[in-house]
């Protein structure tokens, strides 16, 4: 064999390795990219039962936007509506019939791009008058209601948020082992 073939056949191993390196290195850099755009929908109960004030927020933890395509509230498993906002207040109503308080409401829209680090009240509920629910009655109520919104990254990931789901993997408060038994 002579020494040019040799350099032929070299130069085209080489030529075909930087090949397919190249290919498995932007590979590499567009599932980087995608993780690095990801958003990560999350809700966020905030409260200050002396005051007799409650709140849940929509937060975008991720580091990309969250492209919001359905925006459902429910109760029970049920769904109280098409138009969210009417939906909170409907489950207020039904929660807290005989109870004063006032209310602010808002909702992501379809098509609307929540951008990293965006916070967005839901509810805020503003319990008056004598007779105020515990914070216990309150947490109870609350978790009867579901927020599920459905979203996509702009790489058209589609990803999907449930309140309920998500306080369902929320760790427990742990008890000290003396008040545990004694109640």
């Amino acid at each position: 064999m002579s020494w040019q073939i040799v350099m032929g056949l070299a130069s085209s191993v080489i030529a075909l390795c930087a090949l397919a390196f190249s290919i498995w290195q932007a590979s590499q850099s567009r599932k980087h990219n995608r993780l690095s755009f990801r958003p990560h929908l999350t809700t966020w109960t905030h409260s200050h039962p002396e005051k007799g004030f409650y709140a849940v927020e929509l937060i975008n933890n991720g580091l990309g936007p969250a492209i919001i395509d359905k925006f459902t509230v429910t109760l029970d498993g049920k769904s109280l509506g098409d138009n969210a906002t009417d939906a909170l207040d409907k489950v207020l109503k039904i929660l807290f019939p005989n109870t004063q308080y006032r209310a602010t409401f808002s909702t992501v829209g379809t098509g609307y791009a929540m951008s990293p680090k965006e916070r967005c009240t839901i509810v805020a509920v503003q319990f008056s008058g004598a007779v105020r629910p515990s914070p216990e009655v309150v947490d109870h109520s609350l978790n009867r209601g579901n927020l599920e919104i459905s979203y996509r990254s702009f790489y058209e990931e589609e990803f999907r948020l449930s309140s309920q789901e998500e306080q369902a993997k929320k760790p427990l408060p742990s008890i000290a082992p003396e008040k545990a038994l004694t109640g």
